[in-house]
């Protein structure tokens, strides 16, 4: 049983330190506020509000998932129930196959570099916040399909 808590805990982590970053990141938000503003910059509102969202979405996904993982410590039941859902060997080639968590991890640390850039250069900004939510698209479309062909 230990083990099994052990690995809710080391998700929970996981997702703790997820919002930690993108709240850093939201907070980086106050220097557009301080520097000073051109006036051919039309974008300059969107580009704000965007990474603002962005960073938010993820704070608020983030924390679902870490109160969601506190909830099943709390239980000994909900702990076996999620322990035999994970280490079910369908959803373990499932999830390996379209590409575990580095493909995830790396969409959202992409979008997270992207809100970053986004202070210097609207244009990277976009190009790896698309490049990031390809990623995230690409994990989820094989998800589907391994779920479907397997």
């Amino acid at each position: 049983m230990d083990k099994m808590k052990q690995e809710v805990k080391d998700k929970m982590k996981y997702w703790e330190r997820l919002c930690a970053l993108f709240a850093i990141l939201m907070s980086t938000n106050i220097w557009n506020y301080a520097r000073t503003m051109n006036g051919g910059d039309a974008f300059a509102d969107f580009f704000k509000g965007f990474q603002l969202g962005i960073a938010m979405a993820f704070i608020v996904c983030g924390l679902y998932q870490v109160m969601r993982f506190r909830k099943i410590l709390q239980d000994e039941e909900a702990v076996r129930r999620f322990y035999i859902k994970e280490h079910d060997e369908r959803n373990m080639a499932i999830w390996i196959k379209s590409g575990g968590t580095v493909l995830y991890t790396c969409g959202v640390l992409i979008i997270g570099a992207a809100v970053v850039a986004g202070y210097f250069n609207p244009i990277v900004f976009i190009t790896m916040t698309a490049c990031g939510l390809f990623l995230l698209l690409v994990k989820q479309g094989l998800c589907v399909y391994y779920c479907k062909t397997m």
